[in-house]
């Protein structure tokens, strides 16, 4: 309201595909049952129901495009799509969860060579466990094989002190191993923007990538914490230089093309340094591929060896 949003879209991942956070971004629950607001979530495939899966796993419709990335690397885009009556369950007046509707959205999926590299990888590792765990039981306890667990067969624990119950007769469960396999590249997005193409929604999706990285910036480039200062208006000003430098980092990325990295752009920007030689000359014995692209953006000429203090001054005043 205080800033004149009519609609918000929401993104987020499988965590929040819930029917409680469909219906209430769909509006079902309001008096307004237009829904004014929507979403584009990540939705697990192997979760999905048999139909969903039956339809991923279907060859049809699947069309492939060329697409370039943020980093001027080709890609193909192999994906399908479709408008789907999704039956979400939510409350009744009386609190219990009898109340069943449906809920027009676009689920899309698309298949990933490398994604399904990495989900085989992340699968084969947890095996190594799961084996080992069946091999050398003594070693486990409940707490201490997590993720091994849904891979082996006759597989319990006591109750006290969480140790393996029975050792004699565990084994891997192929067929689930099987089945996880078949869907491996595999990733769905559903949204209720169904005028959107699946590229626009892969696109929107792909933003929580930069969010979380976002996040990992602050915390290992930018050093936002831990925090060495207590008082509020200290802790304040901390964020602000954080969060300023930041967005100049995102602004470089941005007119660079992406071809530089933010630890580049940080070590480019850190390593421009200069030193005192004598009568205000100054040497600057740095130089990099980023700065010279910088230098051809901003029309500058940092591939001066040494310049003299009033040189410096000139470039720090055209550019204010």
């Amino acid at each position: 309201k205080d800033f004149g949003m009519e609609r918000v879209i929401v993104v987020a991942d499988r965590g929040l595909n819930t029917s409680d956070n469909t219906a209430f971004l769909s509006g079902v629950n309001d008096d307004d049952s237009q829904g004014h607001d929507g979403y584009v979530y990540g939705q697990s495939v192997i979760g999905g129901d048999k139909k969903f899966k039956k339809w991923v796993l279907d060859k049809k419709d699947y069309t492939t495009d060329r697409e370039i990335d943020e980093n001027g690397e080709e890609f193909f885009f192999t994906h399908k799509s479709r408008v789907f009556a999704k039956t979400v369950t939510l409350k009744s007046s009386n609190g219990n969860r009898t109340l069943t509707m449906p809920i027009y959205q676009k689920q899309m999926v698309y298949y990933s060579s490398k994604y399904a590299a990495k989900q085989r990888k992340e699968r084969e590792h947890i095996l190594e466990k799961a084996r080992d765990l069946i091999n050398n039981p003594g070693k486990y306890t409940k707490a201490t094989c997590y993720g091994a667990t849904a891979y082996i067969k006759n597989l319990s624990f006591t109750k006290e002190t969480g140790e393996i119950a029975d050792s004699k007769n565990l084994s891997l469960n192929i067929e689930k191993i099987e089945a996880e396999a078949k869907y491996d590249g595999y990733y769905s997005i559903v949204t209720s923007e169904k005028h959107l193409t699946d590229k626009q929604i892969y696109e929107i999706y792909r933003g929580l990538w930069k969010i979380e990285e976002t996040f990992k910036i602050m915390k290992s480039e930018l050093n936002t914490r831990p925090l060495f200062v207590s008082l509020a208006e200290h802790i304040e000003g901390h964020f602000l230089i954080c969060f300023t430098a930041l967005v100049i980092i995102r602004v470089l990325e941005h007119l660079t093309e992406h071809r530089f990295s933010v630890k580049q752009i940080r070590k480019s920007l850190n390593s421009y340094s200069c030193s005192y030689l004598d009568q205000n000359f100054y040497l600057f014995d740095y130089r990099d591929e980023f700065l010279e692209t910088s230098e051809r953006l901003f029309n500058l000429d940092l591939g001066k060896k040494i310049m003299a203090l009033s040189e410096i001054k000139n470039i720090l005043k055209a550019k204010k």
